[in-house]
C-alpha cells in the first residue's frame, strides 16, 4: 500500500475505479474516510450512517471498493477516525493504531489523500485483525502457567487484599516462607492481622486508601515471621487492581530486618559521635575556665596562709581570713572536678586490686547514708586489678553515691559490686559499641530511687546540668565520672527507668601486673626551713611570681625570677654562681617549660626541676616523668604542700627528664 494518494480533479469515479483496483488487490477492508471520520462508498454516501438518497438505478456503474455491506458491531467508532485523520493531517504521514474489542484485537491504518493543490481532503482506511484468540484463551496458556510459576519462584511475598480486607490471594513465598500457614488456613482471614499491633492502624489506613482512593503506599512496618523473632522488619509496596471486577490491593512485601538493624547502628553511632563532639567542646571550655580559676585560687589560697601565718590568732581579723581560705579551698575541689571531666589533669595511676580500694571507699562513705538507705556490697571472688589513679577511683564512687542516696526519697537500697567481664570483638559491636575488645573490671552502683526519665539521659554527663534544687548540686558529679573514666580508657553506661531506680554501670581495662605497693624511699627530711639552694622561678602571672618568691625568700631561698623560657635561658647563662632547682610552670607564653627544662639540662645535667601548673595539657600529661609529689604539683596548692615538694626534689637522686 502506498504511503500516500494524489488526487488529479475532484473525487469522481476514475478515483474511485483506482481505489477500487488496489482494494481487490488487498485482502484487508478499505474504506474511504472525510476528515470528520466519516466513511464513504463509491457513490459518495456515508455507509456507516442512515441513507438519506435512493440508491442509484444502476448499481453496476459503480461497485464498491470491497464487499462490505455494513459496517461490524465492533468497528471503530466516528469520534476516535476523526480524532486519528486530524492526526495525519497535522504530520501530513500514516499512522496507525490497535483496539480491542470482544476479546478481538484490530489493526486500524489510515493513509492520506492529497488533492491537486496538496491539500488533504480524504484518507483510505485499512483494517485488519491482529489476533482471533480470545482473552479466554489467554489465561489458558499464560495465567495458569507462566504466571503462576512466576509469582511463586519471586524471592518476596506478594498477596492480594480484596476490600473487605481478606486474603484473596497470594504466592509461594509468603505462604511458607513467611506465614507458614496452608491456603486453607488463611481463607477469609485479613492478612494485615499478622502487622505489629503498633503499625496496625496505619497499615490498614494505607491499604484502604489504595483500594478506595488508586493511590501507590509504600510504609515500613514489623510483620509476624515464623522463623523467630515473632516480627521483622519489612516493607510493602502496593498497588490498586481490579480482579473480578473487584478493587482489590496487590503488594510486595520484602524483608528489611537487616537493613533496619543497620540503621540503628549507624544511628546509635552517629549519636554517639555527636555526643563525644559536645563532650569535647565542652571539656575543652572547661579545662580552660579550671586553668584560669585555679591560678586565681592559687593566689588566694597562698596569700590567705602567708597573712595567717603573720598574724597573732587573737586579732578578730583571722576569722575572716580563715574563711576567705576555706572557700578558696572548696573553689579549688570544684574546679578538680572540672578538670577531671575535662580531662586536662596530671594522674598518678597505680596498679592496685578494685576489691579492696572499694572496700575502703564504703568505710570512709558511711556517713553519707541515713539510716533508711541499706547498703549492700558484692566484691568479686577473684582479685580485680586496675590501674588508675586512687583519688580518681574515689571521685568515682563519691559521686555516683551522692547520686544514689539523693534519689531515694524515703527508704531504700544501693547496691555495689565487682565483676571480671570479658568482651570479644561481636560484643563490641553491639551491645557496647564504644569499647574495645578485651578484659574489663565491671563496677556498678545501683539504686532503688527515683530514676531517670528518658528526656534527661543524653544530658546527665553534661557539667552544670542538675535536676537537684537549688544549692543541692552544681552538676558537676557525672561529668567528673565521666571524664575520669574516658581518661583512663574505661566506659560508662547508665540504665534508668522512672520509679524503678537507677544502675551505672563502670568498665574499666583489667591490668595484668601483680599488685604490689612500692617501696618506701628514704625517710622525708625535716621541712626545709632555713635552705642555702638558689632557685629559678619561672611564671608567667604576676601575681603568683610575686606569691611563689614571697613563699621561698621566707623559707631562705635565693630567688631567681622570670617571665618566660626565654628570658629564663637568659638569666641562666648569665648566672655565675650554679642553680640547684628551677621551679617552672608547664604552660609558658614561647616555649613550654617541659622544653626549657630540657634546654637547661643541657647545660647543667645536675639540675633539678618542679613543674607546676594549673592544668597540664595533653602533650604534658603524655611525659611519664611527671610525677606528683615528685616533679610536678597541681594548683591550687598550700604553702606547706609546696615546701614539701621543694624538699622532696631536693633530696632525690633523679634529675634527668
Amino acid at each position: 500500500m502506498p504511503e500516500h494518494l494524489h488526487l488529479s480533479g475532484a473525487f469522481t469515479n476514475p478515483l474511485n475505479k483506482s481505489v477500487n483496483r488496489r482494494s481487490t488487490s488487498s485482502p484487508a477492508p478499505m474504506f474511504i474516510m472525510d476528515r470528520e471520520g466519516r466513511l464513504l462508498d463509491s457513490q459518495g454516501s456515508f455507509i456507516d450512517e442512515p441513507q438519506t438518497e435512493p440508491p442509484p438505478s444502476n448499481p453496476s456503474a459503480n461497485p464498491p471498493m470491497h464487499p462490505v455491506k455494513r459496517l461490524p458491531d465492533n468497528f471503530i467508532d466516528r469520534t476516535t477516525r476523526k480524532r486519528f485523520a486530524e492526526t495525519v493531517v497535522r504530520t501530513s504521514k500514516t499512522t496507525s493504531f490497535s483496539h480491542v474489542e470482544n476479546e478481538i484485537a484490530w489493526r486500524y491504518t489510515i493513509y492520506p489523500v492529497f488533492s491537486a493543490d496538496g491539500t488533504i481532503g480524504h484518507f483510505l482506511l485499512t483494517v485488519r485483525v491482529i489476533s482471533t484468540e480470545t482473552v479466554a484463551e489467554r489465561k489458558i496458556h499464560n495465567n495458569l502457567g507462566a504466571i503462576t510459576d512466576l509469582y511463586d519462584a519471586i524471592p518476596a511475598s506478594i498477596i492480594i487484599v480484596d476490600a473487605d480486607m481478606r486474603l484473596a490471594g497470594w504466592n509461594r513465598f509468603s505462604r511458607d516462607t513467611i506465614n507458614g500457614l496452608s491456603d486453607l488456613e488463611m481463607q477469609g482471614i485479613n492478612p494485615l492481622k499478622r502487622v505489629h499491633p503498633d503499625d496496625f492502624a496505619e497499615i490498614s489506613r494505607k491499604v484502604h486508601d489504595i483500594i478506595h482512593f488508586d493511590v501507590e503506599e509504600s510504609a515500613e512496618f514489623r510483620m509476624f515471621h515464623k522463623k523467630g523473632p515473632p516480627y521483622k522488619w519489612a516493607m510493602f509496596r502496593g498497588k490498586r487492581a481490579i480482579i473480578e471486577n473487584k478493587p482489590c490491593m496487590v503488594a510486595v512485601v520484602t524483608e528489611i530486618t537487616e537493613l533496619k538493624e543497620a540503621e540503628e547502628k549507624q544511628k546509635k553511632l552517629q549519636e554517639q559521635l555527636l555526643q563525644y563532639q559536645k563532650m569535647e567542646l565542652v571539656g575543652q571550655l572547661a579545662g580552660g575556665i579550671a586553668h584560669d580559676f585555679n591560678n586565681a585560687l592559687a593566689a588566694i589560697i597562698g596569700n590567705t596562709e602567708l597573712v595567717l601565718g603573720k598574724l597573732d590568732p587573737s586579732n578578730p581579723v583571722v576569722s575572716n581570713i580563715s574563711d576567705i581560705h576555706t572557700l578558696a579551698l572548696r573553689s579549688a575541689a570544684m574546679t578538680r572536678q572540672l578538670l577531671a571531666f575535662a580531662r586536662k589533669q596530671v594522674v598518678m595511676p597505680i596498679v592496685f586490686n578494685l576489691n579492696e580500694a572499694v572496700s575502703e571507699c564504703i568505710h570512709l562513705h558511711q556517713r553519707l547514708f541515713d539510716e533508711n538507705i541499706h547498703l549492700e556490697w558484692f566484691p568479686c571472688n577473684q582479685p580485680l586489678m586496675v590501674k588508675i589513679d586512687p583519688a580518681q577511683l574515689n571521685q568515682i564512687l563519691s559521686n555516683l553515691l551522692i547520686n544514689a542516696r539523693d534519689a531515694i526519697s524515703n527508704g531504700g537500697q544501693i547496691r555495689i559490686d565487682c565483676r571480671h567481664v570479658h568482651f570479644d570483638q561481636a560484643d563490641c559491636n553491639n551491645e557496647h559499641s564504644g569499647m574495645s575488645p578485651g578484659d574489663y573490671a565491671r563496677l556498678s552502683v545501683s539504686d532503688t530511687g527515683s530514676g531517670i526519665d528518658v528526656a534527661i539521659l543524653p544530658h546527665i554527663y553534661e557539667p552544670f546540668f542538675t535536676t537537684k534544687e537549688v544549692g543541692k548540686g552544681t552538676g558537676l558529679g557525672l561529668s567528673t565520672v565521666y571524664g575520669i573514666v574516658m581518661q583512663n580508657n574505661g566506659h560508662i553506661e547508665c540504665h534508668s527507668e522512672p520509679g524503678k531506680g537507677t544502675t551505672f554501670d563502670v568498665w574499666l581495662p583489667s591490668h595484668l601486673e601483680c599488685s604490689a605497693k612500692e617501696e618506701e624511699s628514704a625517710e622525708e627530711g625535716q621541712l626545709a626551713m632555713h635552705r642555702t639552694e638558689t632557685i629559678m622561678l619561672v611564671e608567667d602571672e604576676p601575681y603568683i611570681l610575686k606569691l611563689i618568691r614571697d613563699i621561698l625568700e621566707s623559707h631562705g631561698f635565693t630567688v631567681l625570677t622570670t617571665r618566660d623560657a626565654e628570658e629564663c635561658l637568659q638569666t641562666a647563662d648569665e648566672q655565675e654562681h650554679r642553680i640547684d632547682l628551677v621551679v617552672s610552670d608547664v604552660v609558658l607564653p614561647s616555649m613550654n617549660g617541659i622544653e626549657m627544662s630540657r634546654l637547661l639540662q643541657e647545660r647543667n645535667p645536675d639540675l633539678k626541676l618542679l613543674f607546676m601548673s594549673a592544668h597540664a595539657p595533653e602533650h604534658v600529661s603524655r611525659q611519664k616523668k611527671l610525677r606528683e609529689g615528685v616533679d610536678f604539683i597541681q594548683k591550687p596548692f598550700g604553702i606547706d604542700d609546696f615546701i614539701r615538694a621543694i624538699d622532696r626534689v631536693l633530696n632525690t637522686h633523679e634529675t634527668q627528664l
